[in-house]
């Protein structure tokens, strides 16, 4: 009799468990999936890369990770995908213990708006890198004329990270325009007059150089005496007197 009650037991707990096994089972793939995504991005300044756009964009390239299995998730792709977008310096996505997909995004940082002799337009970074596809347009410096890959990469460069560097110079440089022999004119915001910058050589001493230049002398002087200011030359300031006749 009582081998029968261990028997009968035995059976029924299995059975329980079988029961409870095949209702827990095929369940268990769904607690190791992806919850959601959070989205960290840095020096977005025109909020270019919003969470909104950014689920939009993965979701059109088949890569929303949402509701997948994290094991199934490929972190490289979605790395090299967000890579891809111009503004991009560095993407690094990793999965979390509570099943969420962290997406960090540093960006780079527009400083100059360039419009080649071709046609072509697009922004800069302060290393000469070329930022493309923004929905959003960038109230920054505008650089013009003869633009050649060198030239941004080089003299362009290096003029645009010294306005940028400056918060005067970045309100008062509205344009830069390169001749085709690389002859750098800039237009100012306040003071009617032109630039004659020269080359790119020691951009940060001209612009201090003409820096002092405004607050001692046009202070005094007035902001429309002179129809172009020279400062080819790092040891001086040329001034060209407006004609009164014209």
């Amino acid at each position: 009799m009582f081998k029968k009650i261990l028997i009968f037991t035995f059976w029924g707990i299995l059975a329980g468990y079988m029961l409870i096994s095949l209702a827990v089972i095929p369940n268990l793939p769904d607690r190791n999936r992806c919850k959601g995504t959070t989205f960290v991005v840095s020096n977005d300044e025109a909020d270019n890369l919003s969470s909104e756009y950014l689920a939009e964009i993965l979701g059109n390239a088949g890569l929303n990770p949402e509701g997948k299995l994290m094991d199934s998730i490929a972190c490289a792709d979605i790395e090299n995908f967000i890579n891809g977008i111009s503004i991009v310096r560095e993407c690094q996505v990793y999965k979390t213990n509570d099943k969420m997909l962290n997406i960090e995004i540093d960006c780079k940082i527009p400083v100059f708006y360039v419009q080649e002799q071709n046609g072509e337009s697009y922004y800069i970074d302060s290393l000469g890198n070329k930022i493309t596809g923004l929905h959003k347009a960038l109230h920054l410096p505008v650089a013009t004329g003869h633009i050649s890959e060198e030239t941004r990469t080089t003299s362009l460069k290096e003029i645009a990270c010294a306005i940028h560097h400056s918060s005067f110079w970045q309100a008062q440089a509205e344009q830069i325009h390169f001749d085709e022999n690389g002859y750098i004119t800039i237009v100012p915001r306040v003071g009617n007059h032109i630039i004659e910058f020269g080359t790119a050589d020691n951009a940060v001493t001209k612009l201090d150089k003409l820096y002092t230049f405004y607050t001692q002398g046009l202070n005094a002087m007035g902001w429309d005496k002179y129809e172009k200011l020279n400062i080819e030359f790092n040891d001086r300031v040329i001034g060209t007197k407006r004609n009164k006749n014209k």
